[in-house]
């Protein structure tokens, strides 16, 4: 479990998710509104809002894993919660 604030006007990364089995949620604790993505160039055009409603997502066995970016332009920070679960 963690936490992380993404600033106004900058990206941050989120999680590192690790290679194989993974079940991870994510949700928004604050009134900023942060987009989701796997390149530090996520926007609001190409990015996965992330709402105060968990969402969650699994990766297989043979996923590679890869880093997940928040990118906030709301004008106030948007801190993210999230919970994860591998198999490591």
């Amino acid at each position: 479990m963690g936490q992380v604030t993404v600033a106004n006007n900058s990206t941050a990364a989120v999680l590192v998710v690790p290679p194989g089995l993974c079940n991870a949620t994510l949700w928004n604790v604050s009134t900023g509104t942060a987009f989701l993505g796997t390149s530090n160039l996520v926007s609001s055009t190409n990015g996965m809002q992330c709402h105060s409603i968990p969402t969650n997502f699994f990766s297989y066995v043979s996923s590679k894993g890869t880093t997940l970016w928040a990118s906030n332009t709301s004008g106030l920070s948007a801190t993210i919660n999230y919970i994860m679960v591998t198999d490591q």
